[in-house]
């Protein structure tokens, strides 16, 4: 019903008319309601003041309780009200309902309002009946000064009565109304609303590619030069639509296939065309769809950064531009290109987004890694070139001198050896060009055989202890690779641990994975070292790792040795309390 023209007038006119009976209503019974609480508070006043002619003759204080209490009883009878008469401390002197009262203080917002010499009135709901009662304390005064106060209190039971009796009436009468007002919208919008149905369904026999039906045209109304405009519609969209059909689909084929995002926009921002490539490039984890129509402008300026908004602002001249953007990360290359309309005035812009982000990494990725061997070759070549140069300048009569040159250079040399080795590693690792040979391999065996080669092969090593559960199971691994991992890990332990300390080697078992953890109370790394620990010739301490032959790409290895396993790697450190290495192989491959 709500998506019916006619039904969404008659329910605003419906809603108009109860609206303004609610209104009228609502504040009539809101006055009546003012007025009768006023006459009755009036009334009140007037009680009271005629009960404090009968106690100001004689003071409050020399007047007995019997004596209050009779009259208050009295009158009670002819007014049927609750009286009650307190001194200047608010306690009960004489009531006319129940005595047990007297003697007793009453603390009401009204009663200390009345003791201030303020005539005070208030509306309560009685809890026991359920009905308002209207309170009023008046105070007594004697040489200006209150002595006391009388405080009255009577049913509204006839006032909300007559209240109530008002209501009833109002909302009979506005329901009445309201029938009538409904039933005349009805065959009022009906006569409007009737044409209008007859042209929607025409459009949409039009929108079905039905051209040959046409709209009978019965009045010279707005809605009668509706009808005449669809038909001439109808007519001019028939011949123009064969003409752009094969046009179209050819320029969407070739678009919706480009791997470059094309994005058009029309003279106000607006989206008028994206292809699957733009939308995938352009499409950021907060956006969820991006479809013709949208503001585009916005999205563009979402994607493109400051840096380029009064290009995209001033789209009257071509330009070109490069965006980084950080999340999801990417580098691509933006060109802005008009189109013109029939009149030569500026359509719309065309955006084409190129993705360069493959390029642009595979470059830095080079320079990098280019740095990266000119930096770790040029200390031992140095080397290597100095001291060949001290045995050329007459070191090599000295023999003692001459033997500890050249261990120098076997030493360098091994150095050297051992980058290009462990280059060609990462490079065999990086290509996926490493065939596993997994053999079940019991992981505590693996462990301790390679403790065993470092405590032989090293000397002055901390305390090495390991912890392995005994259900531990045989995990199916390359053992040659995953011992270079354990090796390394265990390496680095050692070697960042004084002989004082401790190197502790545990294995636990998680659900579908077996934990390595080498954990040692060393000198510890840095905070900001720990995310690029895994990281290609990266060292915290590059002095102290040259000292016994490390190269920075140890770490780098047993990461994609663990990851071509199926595990994962981490640490965890504080400086100067230890390092945490750990990682993790699945148990069933």
């Amino acid at each position: 019903m709500l998506k019916s023209l006619q039904w969404k007038i008659v329910l605003i006119y419906s809603l108009l008319l109860l609206f303004t009976l609610q209104l009228i209503g609502v504040y009539l019974v809101q006055d009546l309601e003012r007025y009768y609480l006023d006459s009755y508070k009036e009334n009140l006043e007037n009680q009271a003041k005629l009960i404090s002619t009968f106690i100001a003759p004689r003071p409050l204080e020399e007047r007995s309780t019997e004596d209050i209490a009779h009259l208050t009883r009295e009158l009670r009878g002819l007014w049927e009200m609750d009286i009650m008469v307190l001194d200047s401390n608010a306690q009960v002197v004489g009531s006319s309902g129940s005595q047990e009262v007297i003697g007793s203080r009453l603390i009401r917002e009204e009663v200390m309002a009345a003791l201030s010499n303020t005539t005070s009135g208030v509306v309560r709901t009685d809890p026991s009946t359920r009905e308002r009662r209207y309170y009023l304390a008046v105070p007594l005064a004697s040489r200006g000064s209150t002595t006391g106060l009388i405080y009255l209190g009577g049913s509204l039971k006839s006032v909300d009565s007559t209240l109530n009796q008002i209501k009833l009436t109002l909302i009979t009468g506005s329901t009445i109304v309201l029938a009538i007002g409904l039933v005349l919208g009805l065959i009022l919008t009906g006569t409007i609303t009737a044409p209008i149905l007859e042209v929607t369904k025409t459009a949409e026999k039009m929108a079905r590619g039905d051209f040959t039906r046409k709209i009978q045209v019965v009045s010279g109304d707005e809605i009668g030069q509706l009808g005449r405009s669809f038909n001439y519609l109808s007519t001019r969209l028939s011949q123009n639509l064969e003409e752009i059909s094969t046009e179209k689909s050819k320029v969407e084929a070739i678009i919706n296939y480009m791997n470059d995002g094309v994005i058009a926009l029309d003279s106000h921002g607006n989206m008028i065309h994206i292809n699957p490539a733009a939308r995938k490039i352009i499409a950021a984890p907060a956006v969820d769809r991006l479809e013709s129509g949208s503001l585009g402008i916005e999205r563009l300026k979402q994607f493109v950064g400051s840096p380029a908004d009064g290009l995209l602002d001033n789209r009257g001249e071509p330009a070109n531009f490069e965006v980084v953007r950080r999340q999801p990360p990417g580098v691509y290359q933006v060109q802005l290109a008009p189109f013109q309309q029939e009149k030569g005035q500026i359509g719309g812009t065309l955006i084409v987004i190129h993705d360069v982000t493959k390029e642009k990494e595979l470059i830095r990725l080079q320079q990098e890694f280019v740095a990266d061997v000119s930096h770790e070759l040029r200390t031992p070549l140095t080397t290597i070139k100095s001291y060949v140069e001290a045995l050329l300048d007459g070191a090599t009569g000295d023999r003692e001198l001459r033997y500890r040159f050249l261990k120098v250079l076997e030493k360098e040399t091994d150095r050297m050896v051992r980058l290009v080795k462990d280059l060609l590693v990462l490079s065999l690792l990086d290509s996926r060009q490493v065939e596993l040979h997994r053999v079940r391999v019991s992981l505590a065996d693996l462990v301790r055989e390679a403790v065993d080669y470092i405590q032989q092969s090293q000397e002055n090593l901390p305390e090495i202890l390991l912890d392995f559960p005994g259900h531990l199971p045989r995990v199916a691994l390359d053992r040659r690779r995953v011992m270079q991992v354990v090796n390394n890990i265990i390496n680095n332990a050692v070697h960042y641990t004084p002989p004082s300390g401790k190197v502790r080697v545990e294995a636990s078992l998680q659900p579908g994975f077996v934990k390595i953890v080498v954990a040692d109370n060393g000198i510890g790394i840095p905070g900001e070292d720990l995310p690029r620990l895994f990281e290609r010739f990266y060292r915290v301490e590059k002095n102290r790792s040259r000292d016994y032959g490390g190269t920075g790409l140890g770490l780098s290895i047993a990461r994609k040795i663990v990851e071509a396993h199926g595990g994962d790697i981490g640490a965890d450190s504080i400086l100067g309390e230890g390092t945490t290495i750990w990682f993790t192989l699945p148990v069933q491959v």
